[in-house]
């Protein structure tokens, strides 16, 4: 086995070797994309890292800041996995983040048992972790029905700031509620090529107020949510509803979401939908 550096001209292998561990793992389709794993695995501050065995890239992981935190994000083929080679990664890894100083993560898109059981003998403790489910689309969907007096509108430049106002009203209670500007906020859900503006709706009441709303990707629910006095009468329902009613009209066969393990409701209400969980996403740190 050899370790090397890599570079942009190594995320085709990258590429490839995510979609051999979401073949096993399972979890989201575009943890596999080019533009997801380019934006890990290059750019200024990246170091990138990855073991080769016989010319073939059997192990990769990167270094990168992220919202002033260090964080760490690593992947071993299924094959080499039991081995030491996920151990010798994060290590490696471990030591570029710590060279740095400053708050350290470390990420995974698809939790297994044996990487909780190396976090942990690392010295780090989970602190974040949401459920990955899918829908298939091509089965029959239920009527998004809306609550009388609501009507919806599409996301467009004009009425970010309100989409934003329902964000905040709509989970600011939630633990780990990140407290963004609306520019942060609107990068994080719209910055990305897959965003869909067709999909992602805004609730509003009679008088104009934001009651609540869903933000989409092209096969992915970001985020829907409701503002606390309107929970409980079917509009985050609707709301999702009239989403992937969107989606299937496009022609997309399937669609995900991530659910926090702390939000029993959210994830009643997606089951509900015939969701099913595929993946657990999670965060650790020292």
């Amino acid at each position: 086995m050899e370790w090397a550096e890599l570079s942009g001209a190594d995320v085709p292998a990258v590429v490839d070797l995510a979609v051999r561990c979401l073949a096993v793992d399972g979890g989201l389709s575009v943890a596999t994309s080019p533009g997801f794993l380019g934006r890990r695995y290059v750019g200024e501050g990246v170091v990138a890292i990855g073991a080769f065995r016989d010319g073939g890239l059997i192990a990769s992981g990167s270094v990168r800041d992220a919202r002033g935190s260090t964080v760490v994000t690593g992947q071993v083929d299924p094959s080499w996995r039991g081995q030491g080679t996920g151990g010798a990664l994060l290590d490696r890894l471990l030591e570029v983040a710590r060279r740095r100083g400053g708050g350290l993560r470390v990420e995974t898109e698809s939790l297994t048992a044996e990487a909780d059981g190396l976090f942990t003998s690392r010295g780090l403790r989970q602190t974040f972790a949401e459920d990955v489910l899918r829908r298939d689309l091509a089965g029959v969907l239920p009527e998004a029905v809306l609550p009388a007096g609501v009507e919806v509108e599409e996301w467009d430049d004009d009425n970010q700031g309100d989409f934003f106002e329902a964000y905040g009203a709509s989970f600011a209670d939630r633990p780990g509620f990140p407290g963004w500007s609306r520019d942060e906020w609107v990068d994080w859900t719209a910055g990305d090529d897959d965003f869909r503006p067709r999909y992602s709706c805004l609730a509003r009441s009679a008088d104009g107020s934001p009651l609540g709303f869903v933000t989409c990707a092209r096969d992915f629910l970001i985020q829907v949510g409701t503002v606390p006095p309107r929970r409980g009468h079917g509009l985050g329902r609707a709301l999702a509803l009239t989403a992937l009613t969107r989606m299937r009209a496009a022609g997309e066969p399937e669609v995900f979401l991530d659910v926090n393990v702390n939000n029993p409701a959210s994830a009643a209400l997606f089951e509900s939908l015939d969701f099913t969980p595929v993946a657990r996403r999670a965060r650790y740190e020292p």
